[in-house]
């Protein structure tokens, strides 16, 4: 970025700072989001065993290894934008500015951020689908407990209540906290994402624009070459031919 900076690239130095400010923070988001997973492994490991426990279970792990797949592609997008950045040093030495402007179409992320933003939209989807899952089956539980309870009332001659699922359960309430800051985490990753995916756009039209420059300048160099040239040819075209020499004697007369 210092010699974007160094090399009238300032905006283009901008957008890179942005896009590895984005990566940064999408490197903690990832670790924030497994730890929540972690935390709804933990609370699973505690409860009994049940098909909503394994059901949950299966749910869990199968986000957390989309979450993993995102964490991978995220981390080879980073190495070749590093690699990238090596070359564009060792070019510029040779090839100059041009080294740069290459340098920065060459890296051709936007499409990795369109690939990863769409994983990301696939992992909200799933969450907020699992959120809903959990949710119907605590409330399924309480709806069979209290039917239970009312069964139970009747045989004693008590006036049955009514069921209505009543409030999340312990063991309900502590799996789907996490879940829950799972679906925030993920939706402002997304966000994030979206706006590093302007950010490329950016970027490489800044880096559009300055070949177009270049290009632009040295075709306006050529025509100043030929004109040289021409105007050259016309100045000795217009000087006078050399004098015949005077001291140049006649032929002898024959004897």
């Amino acid at each position: 970025m210092k010699l974007l900076e160094e090399n009238n690239r300032q905006g283009q130095a901008q957008d890179l700072s942005l896009l590895m400010f984005y990566m940064d923070g999408m490197t903690r988001q990832f670790e924030a989001v497994s730890q929540e997973l972690q935390e709804v492994r933990q609370q699973l490991a505690q409860a009994q065993e049940s098909p909503a426990k394994k059901a949950i279970g299966r749910m869990v792990e199968a986000l957390g290894h989309k979450v993993e797949q995102a964490r991978e592609a995220l981390d080879d997008l980073r190495e070749r934008i590093t690699d990238c950045a090596k070359n564009a040093v060792e070019n510029f030495k040779e090839a100059g500015v041009t080294a740069l402007d290459k340098a920065v179409s060459a890296i051709e992320v936007k499409n990795v951020l369109e690939s990863l933003q769409e994983k990301i939209s696939g992992m909200i989807a799933d969450t907020k689908q699992n959120i809903e899952k959990v949710e119907s089956i605590g409330h399924e539980l309480r709806s069979v407990g209290g039917h239970l309870k009312n069964a139970g009332r009747t045989l004693t001659g008590k006036e049955a209540q009514t069921v209505d699922g009543g409030q999340e359960g312990r063991f309900q309430s502590v799996v789907l906290a996490p879940m829950r800051t799972t679906q925030k985490l993920l939706s402002g990753m997304n966000n994030a994402t979206l706006a590093a995916i302007g950010g490329m756009e950016s970027l490489e039209l800044s880096a559009e624009a300055a070949r177009e420059a270049r290009t632009e300048r040295q075709a306006e160099k050529k025509p100043s070459i030929r004109q040289a040239l021409a105007e050259k040819r016309a100045e000795a075209a217009a000087q006078p031919a050399p004098a015949q020499d005077k001291e140049h004697k006649a032929p002898e007369a024959a004897l």
